[in-house]
């Protein structure tokens, strides 16, 4: 997960402001980059309706993993449900994290540069949306994942313990959630929305098949997949409508131009 920050720190300034040609012309890319990644984390951050959702769905994986809950979930699908086509099934999300990390992020550069040059808007939207979602989330979690310290299945329990280990969320479902929350949130057909939705939680189920992770891990690390989704959706909605001032001097006074942003 560090080094998906890592790169997303580097490609940052490059895709962010690729999408808003229309804003004032004197702002360079890299404000415009800096003024979309200063929304995003405030929205999230900072934003008391969204810490608490945030809190809310901390609280409820608390519930889960410092009960017994999540280990009868485990030892129950373990038990009574995990099969060889289960297994089979779930091959495709046996990625490394460090797999992942180095693939997604050039992944959505690559999106968006096919977006631009096939003058396919909706692809470049999406990759730019959900590589916005993947930076925004980042931090929380990298921060929740050391602070609640949860083992994975086959090393000890969930029960949270600061620090004590690194998995106490799947990076892996929140990675592979955003892309299609993302496509979700953009989609106006509610069966394709249903399809997207359910597409985001397959990583994770196969992490729960695995014995990679607890229910509440991976239920908290989509969670913040979906938040960090909603908080670019709400920076998009945000920007739209925005009035743009421009002063200009001419010959015989000041020219007073509006640019509105759709």
């Amino acid at each position: 997960m560090t080094i998906l920050l890592r790169i997303g720190l580097v490609l940052a300034v490059c895709l962010l402001p690729l999408g808003h040609r229309c804003l004032a012309a004197d702002n360079g890319a890299i404000s415009r980059g800096i003024e979309i990644v200063k929304t995003d984390l405030g929205n999230f951050y900072l934003d008391r309706e969204n810490l608490t959702r945030l809190g809310i769905g901390v609280a409820g994986a608390a519930v889960f993993a410092n009960t017994g809950m999540d280990r009868y979930i485990r030892n129950k699908y373990q038990d009574d449900l995990r099969s060889k086509d289960t297994d089979q099934a779930t091959k495709i999300f046996n990625i490394s994290g460090t797999a992942v990390a180095l693939v997604i992020a050039p992944a959505y550069l690559g999106a968006y540069g096919a977006g631009m040059l096939l003058h396919n808007s909706t692809m470049a939207e999406w990759a730019k949306n959900s590589f916005r979602a993947t930076v925004v989330g980042g931090p929380a979690l990298l921060v929740l994942a050391a602070a609640t310290g949860g083992d994975r299945p086959t090393e000890g329990d969930s029960k949270w313990g600061a620090f004590n280990n690194f998995h106490g969320i799947s990076g892996h479902a929140y990675f592979s959630a955003v892309p299609f929350i993302t496509a979700a949130k953009m989609s106006d057909n509610p069966y394709q929305k249903a399809i997207f939705y359910g597409l985001s939680t397959l990583t994770g189920l196969g992490r729960i098949n695995d014995d990679k992770h607890y229910f509440s891990q991976v239920a908290l690390g989509w969670y913040i997949a979906y938040l960090s989704c909603a908080v670019v959706e709400k920076g998009n909605d945000q920007r739209e409508g925005r009035v743009h001032v421009q002063l200009a001097p001419v010959p015989k006074g000041i020219a007073i131009t509006l640019q509105k942003t759709y």
